[in-house]
């Protein structure tokens, strides 16, 4: 194959690791036919680029796909090597030659159809005549020859020439050369790694310096620093480094044996400084020739010592050292430039090796470098860093931020002094309001001399931007090291600080010298920390006051609107008419101004007018508590901690109408019960299901029909629960005149007032009190109890709307779960209870749902916990029933059956990209998708809930199912079998029909006398199985007799699941319940089941004291869910 097989999109991605030069210049080498041997093979492109006369470059390109952008690796056999134009037009050349086979094919099978076989023929015959031929033999090994050559017209140099080996054994050097390397063309076979090694350094010398044309014999006196890393492959590669006959030496040494120092020796007057070579740290003799590597600058060396010819790298020497190397001529120091050569000595020594000859000059006494410190106080203050060095007494300073060089600096010891004191550093910089900003400017004026880089361009525009956004200090130091010392701009204030708070803690640390030139403003830091107060404008037992809240500081009250401002402009301290300053760090500050924030947004400031009535409890007192409340608001601030408690003083005794023995946490809800009635406050219990959430507020109905007789409690359900509330209130309560409201007014001709004149308690349904509500306004309620509240999670419903404008002094939500998909349900149900609380539901998305949900202030989570915490009460059955046998829950993993299996995988296959393309507007085609994925769902359990024609294909859940249920029979053991699919509970029930397995069945449509039928035989052992849909039976039900559950099939939303599990898994149950759920591997409920994961997360976060937090179902949910 000559192409790759990548989109349009990938090939531009590829490119794109290519410079904008290179890919100009690869375009002529595409588009003029200068690419050969194009090969595409196991996710690598190869191929040969013609160069200038005989030169070919071995180009190899591969692309590793890890996201939108791949890694791309170019290597190449040219001098550049990497990323090369030739890489570039192998590319392009094999992606236009791809394209075109494809236009070419395309066309041909438009016009003519070929038979496949034919197709496979004439591809192998293509692909047979552009394979390359290669020689027969036995593989040979290959050798690199250095000779030294001394000429007196020319450099003496060392010079390489290849070299295989002969069926003798012998090297010979007639059957390769360079030539035939570079050409590809050579006559016997040869390593691979080898071959290619030596193609790549023949390159490397032939373009940097040698004659036009290729000999025979190449040098190394011209040799580019990359001929090391040649010469490191090819000795790893398995070529042998060999010498010339005509060489003195006999072997040849390669590696790090060599090295160079300086060497400083007295003379007669002044010194001499010469370059001396070592091999393994030793000195070479005087009269051993050397063959410097690499002009002007030498960065390698040939030294013959004796009969061994060492050939190395060096460290990059200078041009004045690449003299001394050549010349062997020393450098003459004179007597009078003694003292300047002296102090410059120790920069010599920081960055080479030198061996100064004793005697040769007195040692200077110098100390250094150390950092400074100067800090102008005059009309335009400011901090400034230098270095400085102390040589003979005498100090010299070098500005931190300048160009000057000094005889005696050491570069790396003054790195190594920055770093020491960079918290130094830090504290000076952040001193200052302005230092990001004024590093920023400076970068910015730097920025266009990296125009010609684009790459380093791009990342100092990123520091720019990333300074430009407020970044702090410790930020931009990690960012921009060499910034560390810019100067620091200083306000008068600043200076103030920086002398008075900062210089000593500078000082105590010793390794800064410190410079306050002039004197600093007299300015003085406030003798008492700065002290929050709390005070009312008007008459706190009113409706309405004014809050003044003020910081005082050293008797002075300052506004707290005046510190928000000083806040909000970045200031960090703030100074007083007097000369005080003080610092606004103070953690009470931002705790006020969150508070303050919080209150606007939420309706319970305006301008500074405070309701007394305020339910917002937790919110006011946790303000009050940051200061001093003054005696005006005394009062008003104990009755805003009594609320935020939620409880009462002491605990109230059961009422005496209450036919139970409350259990302890139940004591407790009636306390919190009786505090919310008593405080004339609404409230939502959330237990857990199970917890006896009906029986605690019965309790609360007998306490306040024992103190007023003529109280009357409205009390609504769902219709599947209505007569169990009838049965409830007669167990424990049965001194209490109860009526249900089974029709509405019209149709039962009796005005509800005289129907329900000697009840104290009214149940009936969401649907009647919707269809009816007219008539249910028009009495006067005590209380209203609404069960199963999560009916009233939609603000937007017409039973929500009812709920809500039902008039009575009490109202109680009953729910476990109050929350199911988004946190706006929490909303619906405390503007019900405590319309008071948050009135604007716009307000409270935008502060809490939409801010919590999307992550971007997650810390409002605990927030809302804590504003909810007065008004709701939740207790789990893991917190409160320690004798409740355990529940274990086990994922149960059911494999399809082959042919189940195909038919899920058609549709899935042809629905997949019908729902992404539907995702593109979710909102708009929620209905389409929703549908989509139910009809998936419903595969996942049996082909036939979607086709009657896959009758016949077997559902591996239902034969798991018939196998296990008999069994658990057998062994005295009841099961419920949930599932969301009414039509897949018939396909159970027929299967147990068949079996002879009697079993109760629940769904919507069953009559409300049928359902209590069914509960009977199940509760009574007359049926050991019960088919329940998951809607119908999810409330409302006792089904402690079961103690085994099957969710054949999971669902959304995971508190319906748990719901229906705590039918059997309450108080009552005195054995062990084991839960399955069924998943059906390789389909949609496994991602289903990741769906729920998140959402229980949602759930615990908010209400159960979780620390994680996810949203509702998304567009990015419904892709997760396709795969």
């Amino acid at each position: 194959m000559t192409s790759p097989d990548w989109t349009d999109e990938q090939v531009d991605a590829v490119l794109g690791a290519f410079d904008t030069r290179t890919l100009q210049r690869a375009r002529s080498y595409a588009t003029n036919g200068m690419i050969t041997g194009i090969d595409w093979s196991d996710g690598v492109l190869t191929g040969v680029s013609l160069g200038s006369g005989e030169q070919r470059y071995r180009c190899k390109v591969t692309a590793v796909w890890e996201g939108p952008k791949p890694r791309v690796s170019a290597s190449c056999t040219c001098p550049v090597a990497i990323r090369c134009k030739h890489c570039a037009a192998l590319v392009m050349a094999a992606t236009a030659e791809g394209t075109a086979v494809a236009r070419r094919s395309s066309s041909a099978q438009s016009a003519l159809p070929l038979s496949r076989w034919r197709t496979l023929i004439d591809e192998i015959s293509k692909s047979s005549q552009s394979v390359e031929h290669t020689p027969d033999g036995p593989e040979l090994p290959l050798a690199l020859q250095f000779s030294v050559h001394r000429s007196y017209r020319d450099a003496d140099s060392v010079r390489l020439r290849p070299l295989t080996m002969s069926e003798q054994g012998r090297w010979v050097k007639t059957r390769v050369t360079w030539k035939t390397i570079l050409s590809g063309k050579t006559a016997d076979r040869h390593p691979e790694k080898a071959l290619d090694v030596l193609t790549r350094l023949a390159s490397a010398l032939a373009i940097s310096g040698q004659s036009a044309s290729i000999g025979d014999e190449m040098s190394l006196l011209m040799a580019p620093p990359s001929i090391w890393v040649l010469l490191d492959e090819a000795r790893d590669a398995g070529v042998e480094f060999v010498n010339a006959r005509s060489s003195k030496s006999t072997t040849v040494e390669y590696g790090d044996h060599l090295s160079t120092r300086l060497h400083v020796t007295a003379q007669r007057a002044g010194v001499h400084v010469a370059l001396e070579v070592l091999v393994d740290g030793r000195p070479v003799p005087p009269d051993a020739f050397q063959f410097p590597i690499g002009r002007p600058r030498a960065h390698g060396i040939a030294q013959e010592v004796g009969d061994v010819l060492y050939i190395g790298p060096l460290r990059r020497l200078t041009t004045t050292e690449s003299m001394l190397l050549v010349s062997r001529v020393p450098l003459e120091v004179s007597d009078d430039e003694l003292g300047d050569f002296r102090e410059a000595l120790p920069t010599l020594q920081a960055d080479r090796a030198v061996v100064v000859e004793p005697g040769a000059f007195p040692a200077a006494d110098l100390a250094g470098p150390f950092p400074v410190l100067r800090i102008e106080t005059g009309e335009h203050p400011c901090a400034t860093w230098s270095t400085a060095y102390e040589t003979d007494g005498e100090v010299h300073e070098f500005p931190a931020q300048g160009t000057e060089t000094g005889r005696f600096r050491n570069a790396a010891a003054e790195r190594a002094m920055w770093d020491e004191v960079r918290p130094e550093l830090e504290m000076v910089a952040r001193s200052s309001a302005h230092w990001v900003a004024a590093a920023a400017d400076l970068l910015e004026r730097r920025l266009p001399k990296y125009r010609s880089d684009y790459r380093r361009f791009n990342r100092v525009y990123a520091v720019l931007r990333q300074l430009r956004g407020g970044c702090t200090v410790a930020a931009a130091f990690d960012s921009l090291p060499d910034f560390r010392t810019v100067p620091v701009p200083l306000s008068q204030l600043e200076v103030a600080i920086l002398c008075a708070e900062t210089v000593p803690k500078i000082t105590e640390l010793g390794r800064v010298r410190v410079d306050v030139v002039g004197t600093p403003p007299d300015y003085r830091p406030a003798e008492a920390p700065p002290v929050l107060s709390f005070s009312g404008d008007g008459d706190a037992r009113s409706d309405w006051f004014d809050l003044r809240v003020a910081l005082d500081v050293d008797g002075h009250k300052i506004p707290i609107t005046t510190i928000i401002s000083a806040l909000a402009s970045g200031e960090t301290h703030m100074v007083l008419d007097d000369g005080t300053y003080f610092a606004l760090d103070i953690p009470a500050l931002q705790t006020l101004r969150d508070r303050l924030d919080e209150a606007r947004e939420m309706g319970e400031l305006d301008d500074d007018r405070v309701s007394t009535h305020t339910l917002n409890a937790s919110l006011w007192d946790e303000l009050l508590e940051l200061g001093v409340v003054d005696e005006q608001l005394r009062r008003w601030r104990e009755r805003i901690t009594r609320l935020a408690a939620a409880r009462p003083p002491h605990s109230v005794p059961p009422p005496a109408g209450l036919d139970a023995r409350l259990r302890p946490y139940q004591q407790e809800g009636l306390d919190w019960l009786t505090f919310l009635w008593d405080n004339e406050l609404g409230g939502v219990l959330a237990d857990d299901m199970g917890l006896g959430k009906t029986v605690q507020t019965l309790a609360l109905i007998q306490r306040v029909v024992d103190e007023r007789p003529d109280a009357r409690f409205l009390v609504v359900a769902p219709t599947s629960v209505i007569a169990n509330w009838a049965a409830e209130i007669h167990r424990f309560v049965p001194g209490l005149e109860m009526l249900t409201v089974p029709a509405t007014e019209k149709r039962v001709g009796t005005p509800l007032a005289d129907r329900i004149a000697d009840a104290r308690i009214v149940v009936t349904s969401y649907a009647l009190l919707r269809i009816d509500y007219d008539a249910f306004a028009r009495v006067p309620w005590t209380g209203a109890i609404f069960d199963e509240a999560q009916f009233l999670k939609n603000h937007n419903s017409k039973t929500y709307q009812a709920a809500r404008r039902l008039q009575a002094p009490f109202k109680l939500a009953i729910t476990g779960t109050p929350m199911e998909n988004r946190v706006m349900e929490l909303w619906s149900l405390v503007s019900v209870v405590a319309p008071g609380l948050y009135s604007s539901p716009k307000l409270f998305k935008e502060h809490f749902a939409d801010a919590i949900e999307s992550g971007q202030a997650p810390e409002r989570l605990a927030i809302l916990r804590r504003r909810l915490r007065p008004i709701m009460l939740r207790r789990t059955k893991d917190q409160v029933l320690v004798d409740l046998p355990e529940k274990q829950e086990q994922l149960l993993p059911i494999e399809l059956e082959p042919k189940h299996r195909k038919v899920y995988d058609t549709y899935l296959a042809r629905d997949r990209q019908q729902l992404l393309g539907l995702l593109e507007d979710f909102d708009g085609n929620r209905i389409q998708v929703l549908r989509a994925l139910t009809r998936l769902r419903q595969l996942s359990l049996h082909p036939a809930l979607v086709d009657d024609e896959h009758a016949a294909v077997n559902s591996a859940k239902i034969e798991y199912l018939s196998e296990q249920l008999p069994i658990l029979i057998d062994e005295g053991h009841s099961a419920l079998v949930f599932s969301s699919f009414t039509g897949f509970l018939k396909l159970i029930a027929a299967r147990l029909d068949a079996a002879g397995i009697a079993y109760s069945y629940l769904d919507g449509s069953t009559a409300i006398t049928r359902r209590g039928e069914q509960i009977e035989q199940f509760t009574h052992g007359r049926t050991r199985v019960f088919l329940i849909s998951l809607k119908a039976g999810g409330f409302g039900l006792n089904l402690t007799a079961a103690d085994y559950c099957f969710m054949t099939d999971p669902w959304w939303n995971p508190a319906a699941e748990n719901q229906a599990v705590d039918r059997a898994h309450r108080i009552g149950q005195h054995r062990a319940v084991t839960v399955y759920r069924m998943v059906s591997t390789g389909t949609i409920e496994e991602k289903v089941i990741d769906l729920q994961n998140r959402k229980r997360e949602l759930f615990d976060a908010l209400l159960d004291d979780g620390a994680a937090f996810s949203g509702a179902i998304t567009a990015e949910d419904v892709r997760g869910l396709l795969g």
